[in-house]
């Protein structure tokens, strides 16, 4: 077992739970047999429910930032599996608690109790007034449901396979009790406490939310509870990001509780440092929802011919269906504007068929040597010239570039992807993303050009007969090398 400098998952191990039905019963890893307390806590009290408090050695700030985790179930939740998290907040000076509210689904009386614990935390111990939360598993309908009711104390919101929807999990018929409503009154006021129903007043108060949930969970299922609130916070204009490891389930998988990019997400929102990266304005942007035969440039005067390429479903209201057996594809006309060695360029992308040298764009057309990118079967793949020759034709990243999420570069059909080319010729670099996940980078010589006099850019062609089978949405090019915050940023903004 390989642990990846720098990466916050495990690749190449899944510990199981026994095939587990229950989403809080799971064991934690190791070969413990039992849950142990991860660091020091100080018992409290609240409303008659124990409740715990974990404080960083040294308060850097005051009042101290701090996290709500919920389920709290005795010494059983949070466990041995949440230390790595732990270590790093209060590494950092921020605090955790939490407190056991029993099963309540995110019933009102479970909402008042955590209300008072804040309030006992806010009063007593020095605790920030805004709580960033952390939720695992059914701790998700709890601190879902608290953060609708109490807006302005919320920073932020983490989740690992968080429940959202009372439906999904665990069903109206085990959760009625907990309301004390029968099924029938339950769901005849669902919309009053189920999770994602809930979620404007959220995303009026601009709360950031951040999930990790694997994509064969069968207990709390993905598209159900965390992919159901990622589209529909994104709709309400909320910023979400949602990490899918791939063929993961509701599992004790340390990459659920290493994720160094969940683990970043929160320490930037509780110290303060987690507002969105700027981004620079775009020297291009085309959209592709354009209904005639032009491609508008939204950002300059760059437009394109389409030639093909039918309107679709976009990532962002509508896109273009590229089809390789007619030779789709966007032409746009050389501009000096794009005489660029470093540049960011980037795309929504949706395969309808198996990649095979699919292109997404091109400048090889009318000379060679620039720049392209495309999708192969098991890695992204870029080419990058400096006109006269290739600096490097392997600005690749591959299945087993996983990244922070779990997911490689051998990609699905009929799910959209967002995939980014950083070309930093200043700092000799290449950098690949994928859904704002860097999967590689990689070192070059050399001076990078994008393109040059007398070519033509295509979008749906890389080159040659490098011709796309799928959907292509807001492609963009950058005149600088954007960070990987700001990549992510770029991400969550779509």
């Amino acid at each position: 077992m390989t642990r990846f400098q720098g990466l916050a998952c495990w690749v190449g191990m899944v510990v199981l739970t026994g095939g587990a039905a229950n989403p809080v019963k799971a064991q934690p890893l190791g070969n413990n047999t039992k849950s142990a307390s991860p660091l020091e806590r100080k018992k409290l009290e609240v409303d008659g429910h124990s409740a715990f408090l974990i404080l960083p050695p040294e308060r850097k700030v005051n009042p101290t930032p701090w996290v709500l985790y919920a389920p709290t179930l005795g010494l059983d939740l949070p466990g041995e599996a949440e230390r790595w998290m732990f270590e790093r907040f209060i590494k950092v000076g921020i605090a955790i608690a939490g407190v056991d509210v029993g099963e309540s689904y995110g019933s009102p009386k479970g909402r008042l109790i955590f209300s008072a614990l804040h309030r006992l935390l806010i009063e007593e111990h020095g605790l920030a007034p805004h709580a960033c939360l952390l939720a695992r598993s059914r701790g998700g309908l709890m601190l879902y449901n608290w953060a609708a009711d109490n807006p302005g104390k919320v920073c932020c919101i983490t989740g690992i396979y968080p429940v959202c929807n009372l439906v999904s999990y665990p069903g109206l018929e085990s959760a009625c009790g907990a309301y004390e409503m029968t099924k029938q009154e339950l769901a005849a006021h669902l919309a009053e406490h189920n999770p994602v129903d809930r979620l404007a007043p959220l995303a009026e108060a601009q709360i950031p939310l951040f999930h990790i949930h694997g994509d064969v969970d069968q207990v709390v299922p993905l598209e159900e509870n965390s992919g159901l609130i990622a589209k529909r916070y994104k709709e309400l204009g909320g910023s979400v990001r949602l990490v899918v490891p791939k063929d993961q389930g509701h599992n004790m998988w340390p990459g659920f509780f290493e994720c160094q990019a969940l683990v970043d997400f929160l320490i930037e929102h509780a110290t303060g440092a987690g507002r969105a990266a700027e981004l620079p304005a775009p020297v291009a942007h085309w959209k592709l929802d354009d209904s005639g035969s032009e491609a508008i440039d939204s950002a300059g005067k760059h437009h394109g011919t389409i030639h093909g390429a039918v309107s679709a479903e976009g990532k962002l209201d509508r896109a273009l269906n590229f089809d390789r057996g007619r030779g789709d594809h966007v032409s746009i006309p050389y501009s000096v504007d794009f005489e660029l060695s470093t540049f960011t360029v980037a795309a929504w992308v949706k395969l309808t068929k198996e990649p095979t040298f699919s292109g997404i764009l091109g400048t090889r057309f009318g000379g060679e040597f620039t720049f392209d990118m495309k999708v192969n079967s098991e890695k992204v793949h870029g080419d990058v010239g400096d006109g006269e020759r290739w600096i490097e034709t392997k600005v690749n990243f591959y299945a087993a570039d996983v990244g922070h999420d779990g997911r490689g570069g051998d990609l699905n059909t009929d799910r959209w992807y967002h995939i980014t080319i950083v070309v930093d010729g200043a700092a000799k670099k290449f950098r690949l993303y994928l859904d704002g996940d860097k999967k590689k980078e990689i070192a070059c010589d050399g001076q990078p050009r994008l393109m040059k006099p007398g070519q033509t850019m295509r979008i749906g062609n890389s080159s040659g007969d490098e011709y796309m089978d799928g959907v292509i949405d807001e492609v963009k090019i950058f005149s600088v090398a954007l960070t990987d915050e700001q990549v992510i940023a770029l991400v969550a903004a779509q």
